[in-house]
């Protein structure tokens, strides 16, 4: 029976040469009798900057970096208590009280659980974790007059490379969260691409008056963050005066997604899901003071995220905006 043996620190001086000699995977894991596999993962989980698309074709395997991180996963995987104590217990229930995920608490404070763990511990009953219900339901979709030459001229196609791949400050999707069909009252979402910031305004109601004095709200706290929007073509949305309000008015650029293309504003479809676990559906808005429904936004910007390497999308606000004012 083959046993599993961890690579050694001459195995990684071995393929931080092979590498530098440009040799491949197949051909570095041959000669140092291992798996293609074990190789593969090996430089591109210790390769520095892992949080970095392609960083293997950026940064160098180093046999010494990576050494390091080996150990340092090895030392953190034995610290790992085998009972809950009294205390982390209150530490985590504290994180849960304020609507973090098990994976929250994991990867983003000092908590000494893997994932895995900490769900292991909540099966027991010693975590307030309550699993979440997702929607089985599938959405229908109607149909709605549209101004084509009005999205020709706005299309989401349109937009630079720079605004898609998420590598510029300032370029915010939008939406609108409703309330009950008998209700009149939109929460209107905004939210940064880069950072995933989060703000929601409410409307008086849905008429294109509500939408401008809303957007005209949101303009005088964020405008100076604010290069583009990128809206859908719900009717709140196509209004002809609404558009030209926000590029004639407030100067900025606005694109258009594709008809039923909620992917193409996928951020900002997940942050709607995370207000919905405060105001699920047949909220009325009518009811709800602004004043709630920022603190519940600050609750959910201060929750780090997976995609910003842990880090919150409120800290990553804040430190773009300090930087735009730096360089002004």
């Amino acid at each position: 029976m083959r046993r599993f043996r961890h690579l050694e620190h001459g195995d990684r001086v071995r393929i931080e040469t092979l590498r530098q000699e440009g040799h491949t995977y197949a051909y570095i894991a041959e000669k140092i009798h291992r798996s293609v596999s074990t190789v593969y993962n090996e430089i591109h989980r210790n390769t520095m900057r892992p949080d970095v698309t392609r960083n293997t074709e950026i940064f160098p395997y180093n046999a010494d970096w990576a050494q390091v991180q080996s150990e340092y996963r090895r030392k953190k995987a034995s610290m790992r208590k085998t009972k809950m104590t009294r205390h982390w217990q209150k530490v985590i229930n504290e994180y849960l009280d304020r609507d973090w995920s098990l994976q929250q608490v994991a990867m983003a404070t000092r908590v000494p659980y893997s994932t895995n763990t900490l769900y292991g511990y909540a099966r027991d009953g010693l975590l307030k974790y309550r699993p979440k219900k997702y929607r089985l339901k599938k959405k229908h979709y109607h149909g709605v007059k549209t101004d084509r030459e009005m999205f020709k001229i706005h299309h989401i196609s349109s937009r630079p490379k720079k605004v898609t791949e998420r590598t510029e400050f300032g370029h915010w999707e939008v939406d609108g969260v409703e309330g009950p069909i008998s209700s009149s009252t939109l929460l209107l979402t905004f939210l940064e691409r880069k950072t995933r910031f989060l703000v929601a305004v409410k409307t008086k109601s849905k008429t294109g008056k509500s939408i401008r004095e809303a957007m005209a709200f949101f303009f005088r706290f964020y405008g100076d963050q604010v290069k583009s929007m990128t809206f859908d073509r719900g009717n709140e949305f196509i209004n002809t005066s609404n558009v030209l309000t926000v590029t004639h008015e407030f100067n900025k650029k606005i694109y258009f997604t594709d008809a039923f293309a909620a992917w193409q504003r996928g951020s900002n479809e997940e942050r709607n899901a995370r207000i919905r676990e405060y105001f699920p559906k047949g909220t009325v808005f009518t009811k709800i003071l602004q004043v709630r429904i920022n603190s519940v936004t600050k609750l959910i910007n201060e929750k780090p995220l997976r995609v910003l390497n842990w880090h919150t999308p409120a800290d990553k606000f804040n430190l773009a905006r300090r930087e735009k004012k730096s360089k002004n």
